[in-house]
């Protein structure tokens, strides 16, 4: 009988080393579906225009995000006519608080970024731009950034 119960606390034993084994590898694999790394490149609603989010910083009291479009296409494309939006309506999301964060504006009403009134993209080139924004607390370690023309990048971890 001891021989008995020995072996059934053997297979017991072995049966739950593999239940854990796989909920431990299950549990990895979900960790890194959710994980963003950058840079992260999506396809933009503008056909043969891509974009990546290279970067998202916190530095002090705000947040710093850096991005590009990339053009395959043969002629020059400018964001704004083709999404109808200006590349500065730019802004990330909070999830954490339910908060919307725009670009800092300096004393004069101007937007601290590059240039991203009338943004164009030559053929078959990169254009990098940039933008600051109010930093959330420092409680919140990923936001969602919205850049006009395509899909928002969510769960984006922010480097410090």
């Amino acid at each position: 009988m001891n021989s008995n119960l020995a072996s059934k606390l053997k297979h017991l034993v072995a049966a739950l080393t593999v239940i854990v084994f796989v909920a431990v590898a299950s549990l990895g694999h979900l960790t890194a579906q959710s994980a963003v790394t950058l840079p992260m490149k999506i396809d933009s609603d503008i056909s043969g225009i891509g974009l990546e989010l290279t970067s998202v910083q916190r530095t002090a009291d705000t947040i710093m995000v850096r991005f590009k479009y990339i053009s395959t296409r043969e002629k020059p494309t400018r964001i704004d006519d083709e999404t109808k939006q200006d590349v500065s309506d730019i802004y990330y999301v909070d999830a954490k608080n339910k908060k919307k964060y725009p670009i800092i504006k300096d004393t004069e009403g101007k937007p601290l970024s590059s240039n991203l009134k009338y943004f164009e993209v030559g053929a078959g080139e990169t254009k990098a731009g940039w933008a600051k924004f109010p930093a959330p607390p420092p409680d919140v370690t990923a936001i969602s950034v919205y850049i006009p023309g395509a899909p928002p990048f969510e769960n984006v971890p922010i480097a410090q």
